[in-house]
């Protein structure tokens, strides 16, 4: 049975956002189309400081609306990322935060807190998109390292999603400069899926929430150092 609008809406919302909405994670999961289009509305909330030349309260807003499941897989791949290469596995799974999880989480609101200080709202609301897009990149175009969060929502995943989902790509194209700034995002989403790949044996939901930050962090910043 296809799933409403609605139904796909509040699933998309409460599951990625902080909203109070009440949704079905299932539903969510076979529409995976949805996560750009979660992030530009997503970006547009968070712009809204930007509107007014008050960027850097964007980072408040940020937090408060994504929340911290995302910022959390930072972490953990942080602390994997700095573990010798026959622990990276054990130290992706490891519920305590590191001093490697707490370096990148440093680094992470450093490049946030520099690129909303000169970066406008449009800007802002393509760089969320394109990271919304970076996951469904990943989730599309994975397999998953176990059978966890990440293999989860894999299982209905399809070629179709990442069509649908890159329409609102479209924005992109208002600018030379949103151009590169998706070229990067690319870029940096297949860096992340080979290291992945490599050093875990696939993608976990970890690595997705990963792709979410540093996507939006380096877009953020890319385009903060073309203006």
């Amino acid at each position: 049975m296809a799933n409403t609008a609605l139904e796909i809406l509040k699933s998309s919302l409460g599951f990625l956002t902080t909203l109070p909405l009440k949704g079905d994670i299932d539903v969510l999961r076979r529409n995976l189309w949805i996560f750009p289009f979660i992030g530009l509305f997503l970006g547009f909330l968070i712009s809204i400081p930007a509107f007014f030349g008050f960027g850097v309260l964007c980072i408040i807003l940020y937090v408060a609306f994504e929340g911290i499941n995302h910022i959390d897989g930072l972490a953990d791949f942080g602390d994997a990322f700095f573990a010798p290469r026959d622990k990276k596995l054990k130290a992706l799974k490891d519920l305590q935060t590191g001093s490697g999880g707490v370096a990148f989480l440093c680094i992470y609101f450093i490049v946030l807190y520099h690129s909303f200080l000169h970066v406008n709202a449009l800007e802002i609301v393509l760089s969320q998109t394109f990271a919304k897009f970076s996951m469904l990149m990943l989730l599309t175009t994975s397999k998953p390292s176990w059978d966890g969060m990440g293999a989860y929502f894999m299982e209905f995943a399809s070629k179709k999603d990442l069509l649908i989902g890159a329409i609102p790509l479209i924005l992109a194209f208002i600018k030379l400069e949103s151009l590169i700034g998706l070229a990067f995002a690319i870029f940096i989403t297949l860096c992340l899926k080979y290291y992945a790949q490599s050093r875990f044996g696939g993608i976990s939901g970890d690595v997705i929430g990963t792709a979410n930050c540093l996507t939006f962090a380096s877009t953020l910043l890319i385009l903060c150092l073309l203006n």
